[in-house]
This record gives C-alpha cells, sequence and structure tokens, in this order.
C-alpha cells in the first residue's frame, strides 16, 4: 500500500482524497439521516399546555435538565406547568423543569402521546419538545418512508385498500413528491393540510402502508430537467382539472384542463352539493340591498372566476370565485351535502312564496329543524310546514338555518360539484381509475403531464 502511494502524482492522490472523502461522507450517520424528515406537529398540537408521554416499543433516551437517562417501553413522562413554574414528572418522580428542551431518541421507537381528556396519538421516531412562551411544540423525527405511513392514510383512506390500492400507490408517490420538494434545508415540514400535507402518525396506520412500500423512493419527476415537480391535488375535481394559473396565478406545465370522466358519478356529496341563501342574507352579506341576480364569469373549466351581484336597488358588487367560496364554505365543519364546496358550480334563483325546501332540497322537515334550528317543537308551529318543509323564504342560508319572519324576496341555489381547487390528481377519480382496473402509473400519467417517476 505504502508503495502504491508513492507512486502517485500530486493530481492522482487529490482525486483519491476526495474519492475517499466522499465515500466516508455517504455511509456517515449525517448522510443517512438524510432519509429523515423532522415533522413540526402544529396541527395535532397546536397550542399543548400539559403533555403526557408514554414510550410504547424499544428503548429511548430520554435528555432533559443537562442529562440523559434511558426510558423504557411503559415509561411515562408528564410536562406541564403549576403557576409559573414548569415541571416534569418521570414515573412519578417530579421535578422543576429547567431546559427550554426536552429529547426522547430512537428512530426506530414507538411513543405515544396525549393531552388531557383526549385520546393517546403513537409515532414513530423521536420526538422533541421545546418550550415557547406558554405552551409547548412538539416535533417528531423519523425515518422519511415511515413518515409517509402517516400521511398517506390521513391524506386518502386505508378503507380503499381492497379495491383501490392502486390509487393509495399513486397518491404516495405525489405525496412523497410532495415531501421531497417543501422539505426545507433542514429537514423540517409541518404535519397541517392546511400549510403542507396532512400527517397523522402511527395512529393512521394501516393497509395504505403497503402503497408506501410498493411505491418506496418513487417520486415524479420533470421529464426535462430530472427536478422534483411540484404537487398538487385535492378530494374531487367535479369532473374537470384545472391549471394552476386560475387558482393560484402562477403557470405549471405539468397541469392542464380537461374532462375527467373518472370523478363523475362517485364521491357521495363530493359530486353533488348544494348551498341555499335567501336574497337578504346574500346582499346584507356584501353591504347590499336584497340581491336581485348574480351573473357567474367562468372559465373554460366552468370554475367561476367572478360573481357579479345586483341588488333591487341598482346597486351592485363583483366577488372573485375563490373569495365567494371562502365567504360560505364551512370552515370547521363537518362536510355535508348542504356545503359550499367548491368554484365548480351554478346559481338559479328559486321565488320565496310558492316554494316549499321539501323537494327542492331533497329533505323533509325534521332534517332541517333538528341540522339548522335545533328546536324540537318547531314542526308543530305550522302544519303546512311539518307537511311540506318549511317555504322558502323562511331560510337564511343553508349554515344558518331558517327565520322566523317570511321574506318576500326569494332565495339563490348554488349547485356544484367537487370539492376542491382541481388541480392535479383528483383522489376519487384516482379511486374509480383504481377500481376500473389501471394502475398508479395510468393515475398518475392521466393528473401530471411532461414528467416521469423516478426511484430515488
Amino acid at each position: 500500500m505504502e508503495a502504491f502511494m508513492q507512486r502517485l502524482s500530486v493530481q492522482q492522490m487529490a482525486k483519491l482524497i476526495i474519492v475517499l472523502a466522499a465515500a466516508i461522507f455517504l455511509t456517515s450517520p449525517a448522510a443517512c439521516s438524510a432519509q429523515n424528515v423532522s415533522v413540526r406537529l402544529v396541527w395535532n398540537y397546536p397550542d399543548a399546555k400539559w403533555l403526557e408521554v408514554k414510550c410504547l416499543q424499544g428503548e429511548y433516551t430520554f435528555v432533559c435538565n443537562g442529562r440523559s437517562q434511558t426510558v423504557n417501553s411503559g415509561d411515562k413522562i408528564q410536562i406541564g406547568q403549576s403557576g409559573l413554574v414548569q415541571y416534569i414528572n418521570i414515573n412519578h418522580k417530579p421535578e422543576v423543569l429547567q431546559s427550554a428542551k426536552i429529547e426522547l431518541k430512537n428512530l426506530q421507537g414507538v411513543f405515544q402521546v396525549r393531552e388531557p381528556g383526549k385520546s393517546w396519538k403513537s409515532f414513530r421516531g423521536s420526538l422533541e419538545i421545546t418550550r415557547e412562551k406558554l405552551s409547548w411544540k412538539l416535533t417528531n423525527t423519523l425515518d422519511r418512508e415511515d413518515y409517509l405511513k402517516g400521511v398517506v392514510p390521513a391524506e386518502m383512506s386505508n378503507a380503499w385498500a381492497d379495491k383501490g390500492m392502486e390509487a393509495l400507490k399513486a397518491q404516495a408517490v405525489t405525496a412523497r413528491t410532495y415531501l421531497v420538494k417543501n422539505m426545507d434545508r433542514s429537514g423540517y415540514i409541518t404535519d397541517s393540510p392546511n400549510i403542507h400535507q396532512a400527517y397523522k402518525g402511527r395512529s393512521a396506520e394501516g393497509r395504505a402502508s403497503e402503497a408506501v412500500a410498493a411505491t418506496s423512493g418513487e417520486i415524479l419527476v420533470d421529464e426535462k430537467s430530472g427536478q422534483p415537480i411540484s404537487v398538487f391535488y385535492s378530494a374531487h375535481n367535479g369532473g374537470h382539472t384545472e391549471v394552476t394559473e386560475n387558482v393560484w396565478s402562477n403557470h405549471d406545465s405539468h397541469y392542464e384542463s380537461y374532462a375527467d370522466p373518472y370523478s363523475r358519478g362517485i364521491g357521495g356529496f363530493t359530486d353533488s352539493w348544494f348551498f341555499l341563501i335567501s336574497a337578504e342574507n346574500l346582499g346584507k352579506t356584501y353591504g347590499l340591498a336584497p340581491i336581485k341576480s348574480v351573473t357567474l364569469e367562468k372559465y373554460d373549466s366552468g370554475r367561476v372566476a367572478q360573481v357579479q351581484l345586483k341588488d333591487w336597488l341598482g346597486a351592485g358588487k363583483t366577488v372573485k370565485g375563490s373569495q365567494f367560496v371562502n365567504q360560505f364554505y364551512p370552515f370547521d365543519k363537518d362536510i355535508s351535502r348542504e356545503a359550499f364546496l367548491g368554484r365548480l358550480f351554478t346559481v338559479s334563483y328559486l321565488p320565496a312564496e310558492s316554494s316549499h325546501a321539501q323537494g327542492i332540497i331533497g329533505l323533509g322537515e325534521d332534517r332541517i329543524k333538528n341540522r339548522m334550528t335545533g328546536d324540537d317543537n318547531q314542526a308543530a308551529k305550522n302544519s303546512d310546514r311539518e307537511k311540506n318543509g318549511p317555504r322558502l323564504g323562511y331560510i337564511k342560508n343553508s349554515n344558518e338555518g331558517i327565520s322566523d319572519t317570511l321574506s318576500s324576496f326569494g332565495i339563490f341555489k348554488f349547485q356544484g360539484s367537487g370539492w376542491g381547487h382541481g388541480v392535479g390528481m383528483s383522489q376519487w377519480g384516482a379511486y374509480n381509475m383504481a377500481i376500473n382496473g389501471l394502475t398508479y402509473q395510468d393515475i398518475l400519467g392521466f393528473y401530471y403531464k411532461q414528467m416521469n417517476i423516478r426511484k430515488e
């Protein structure tokens, strides 16, 4: 070996050093950790004041107050506050918490977390808890593929595995691509579907894990540059895909607008929904008198770009389609057939004086009574309303229920299809493709253009 080294030139020696350094780097713990992801649990634990952590599987190294110790399966850690003092209780041994960070280390382990009055949630990997003002912020670090096992069933459903495994595989590839594209340089991402993509940890795991394993390492890359593409998907596109510029104003060549037959006639209320609102209520929402007419300006996809409102006094207002939907979208409420779910809709006017809610809405008085008013005696107040449902003039809107007074201005009915922006994969469409025998490659090729599937 020594003789060999002496025969090398300076240039050859330099090249050899570079190669050896690269080999050492690729086998070092730091290089291996590149496949890990750190998930900020801002959705699962937005404002935790008190926490209980339990080791479920494996031996963990617990770091706190400047020292480390081993905690085993079944051991519990309580973190709380009494007055101005934070404390920690390890297996019924309390002490004042002096450090602002607590760590539970074992990438192969499983732990559980819960807040007072809530159920346990389990996660794989390590946990870091940091104090931020008066609450605790949690970060879960784990293997990337294990992370996806908690994403795919949260974004789709384990229940689809029997007939729609190929759809779950397509979701796994898009979720993995999203992670690679959106994880910051330090390896962080959030668990929130409102910021990134939904992550529910090990608690959500099921047969969707098979889809993650079957597509291990696969992502979508641009066919020319080879770089990961920006992936988008929504629950249901209403039967027509959308281009990015009609949603976020930027053009992305991987997305086109075209009819999607796979997203029709499937998806329950996401395939067909409606929203009712009185002319008075609609006008009041936008500082106008009762609305006389509603005109829709649409994109080629059929989605509404702008809504033009005119009231009975001649005044008017133009509202962006997205803003109009957000005004009535049931945030923080259960989704139902009577909800404003997207921009793919039509509008019609219904007179107040002659029609009843039953038949038009498809619901009897009892359903409207219970859901909208909560008044158990409402049906008995008016025999006509008990028989036929409330006159439309009594309705405020689908979110707020009915009024005690009859309006003479009528109501507007917004009838729509789809749930979400409609760009990229329609999850219900993907499921329909899967149950009709198409593969996950077929699904991805249908919804994403100018791309290839590459295994990292």
